[in-house]
């Protein structure tokens, strides 16, 4: 990680939020000289009050292992930032809305078997998953708010 200091999460090893601006600014830009969509998912641990009080452990264990299983699901053209303590945002470069709603349902097939005995943490673990995809003139702040508040909802991926 050495020249990536400042821009990674010490826990997870994703990028920070911080960093987040400088990144879709650069992909705002690719997406527009390439007339390429770019989509946007959330990804929330929704009970994550729940592991805190289980114990803080339990709670970044779960953050870790829900990362590594991010960081196995994306392409190299995707950017995956740690949003929140319970939220991570994945950027996806050339995916319209039917890619993100495919990359949604397969994020929910992979962290679903987490509610049960199956979680990686010794604590059930819901995650629920948002999508939204940056088409024509929309402003690039009205998809993250979707994406994120579709997740934060549970609109897709219950949990």
């Amino acid at each position: 990680m050495g020249g990536d200091t400042g821009i990674r999460d010490v826990v997870t090893g994703l990028y920070v939020r911080e960093y987040f601006d400088d990144v879709i600014a650069r992909e705002l830009e690719r997406s527009r000289r390439h007339g390429i969509r770019l989509s946007v998912l959330s990804v929330v641990l929704a009970n994550f009050a729940e592991l805190t009080k289980a114990g803080e452990e339990t709670a970044l264990g779960a953050v870790v292992e829900a990362a590594r299983a991010l960081q196995g699901s994306v392409r190299e053209t995707d950017h995956l930032f740690r949003w929140e303590e319970d939220e991570f945002l994945l950027l996806l470069f050339n995916a319209d809305a039917e890619a993100c709603a495919l990359k949604v349902g397969q994020l929910d097939l992979l962290f679903r078997p987490w509610r049960t005995v199956a979680s990686p943490v010794p604590h059930p673990v819901r995650v629920r998953v948002g999508g939204a995809t940056h088409e024509g003139d929309l402003v690039f702040a009205t998809v993250l708010q979707a994406a994120r508040e579709s997740a934060r909802a549970g609109a897709h991926g219950p949990g």
